[in-house]
């Protein structure tokens, strides 16, 4: 009689409604000057597979991200102001001038548009330019991206869950911490 109780109680608990991702409602995060995350990055093309963990800093100025394998082996920092990019493995910084898209593409040979990706980690598109929006996410440079999972933080609900896909390239990022300022 007990258990039947108990599950009858535990049966009746309703379930944390999850909040579905809606671009208008998120549009003016795209004025948000100052932000950081910390989480979990994996990235595949047709050459390579890449894990690591992620914290990403955006200040008006300047985004510093840091990536690092398991046990924070393989840390490199990258550094991104409007004309240069920063890459610091720990040993020797290499520094070079032009957008992060264009030193991505040429120095690590990723073509991912870093510029754009700085709004889409925050679930809205990159201001100014064309976009196609869909019920879970948007299309923007080709790029589909989506949002499929949210989490509240503070009284915003931020990306929890991202997928980032153009041809063969693929981005998933999972967000484990949210710091808005």
């Amino acid at each position: 009689m007990v258990l039947l109780v108990f599950l009858t109680s535990c049966a009746s608990v309703p379930e944390k409604q999850e909040e579905k991702y809606q671009l208008a409602r998120m549009l003016h995060l795209q004025n948000q000057s100052d932000w950081s995350f910390e989480g979990r990055l994996a990235l595949t093309d047709e050459k390579d597979s890449v894990t690591a963990n992620i914290s990403w800093k955006h200040r008006v100025a300047a985004d510093l991200i840091e990536l690092s394998g398991p046990l924070a082996q393989g840390k490199i920092a990258i550094s991104i102001t409007a004309d240069k990019v920063v890459l610091d493995d720990g040993e020797t910084p290499k520094e070079f001038d032009g957008s992060a898209d264009l030193v991505f593409s040429s120095q690590l040979g990723v073509d991912v548009p870093i510029a754009a990706l700085r709004f889409w980690v925050l679930g809205v598109s990159e201001p100014g330019q064309p976009f196609v929006e869909r019920t879970d996410g948007f299309e923007q440079y080709g790029w589909q991206i989506k949002y499929n999972s949210l989490q509240q933080v503070n009284t915003e609900w931020m990306p929890k869950k991202i997928q980032a896909e153009k041809d063969k390239t693929k981005i998933k990022l999972i967000v484990d911490q949210w710091i808005l300022l």
